[in-house]
């Protein structure tokens, strides 16, 4: 039996071959990993992801009692499934930095505020998925641009005056 996983903090991903010996072995691994540490696996929120056409998938859910959902999806706020290129890594990003931003702008915050912010929150948002896929222009370009345009306009839309030293 090969099985990879992926582990951080709570959760985990195992990666194994559709097979029902395989999953009926990760059910008595992860049963008497509940026996013998006392900890309980969420049932609930455990989840059979298929990569490919599985004709048995219901029933490899029913062994491992656990419920079946489609790719793409997310793990620790990363995609799975889903292309490098494709929109909907770089969606939720910009999504993210466009909430922080409108709330934000119904503040009144100092420039020093705005660059505080931008660099220690707006920068870090795309730095885990960057380190994964590269940024295609037209999402940086937009990035930029929502960046710029808090920093120099804060709360208002539109064009503002630019601080000179």
């Amino acid at each position: 039996m090969e099985v990879c996983h992926l582990q951080y903090a709570d959760d985990t991903v195992i990666f194994c071959e559709p097979k029902v010996e395989q999953i009926g072995y990760i059910r008595m691994i992860l049963t008497i990993f509940e026996v013998s540490s006392g900890l309980k696996v969420n049932w609930g929120k455990t989840s059979l992801f298929p990569i490919k056409e599985v004709p048995n998938i219901q029933n490899l859910a029913i062994i491992l009692g656990c419920k079946v959902e489609n790719m793409p999806t997310t793990y620790l706020g990363m995609p799975l499934g889903s292309e490098h290129k494709a929109g909907e890594i770089w969606d939720g990003i910009l999504e993210k930095t466009e909430k922080r931003l409108a709330r934000w702008k119904a503040r009144y915050i100092s420039l020093d505020g705005r660059l505080i912010l931008i660099n220690s929150v707006l920068d870090a948002l795309p730095t885990y998925v960057m380190s994964l896929f590269p940024i295609p222009p037209k999402v940086m370009k937009k990035l930029d641009r929502l960046r710029r345009d808090f920093l120099w306009h804060g709360c208002k839309e539109g064009k503002g005056y630019k601080l000179v030293n």
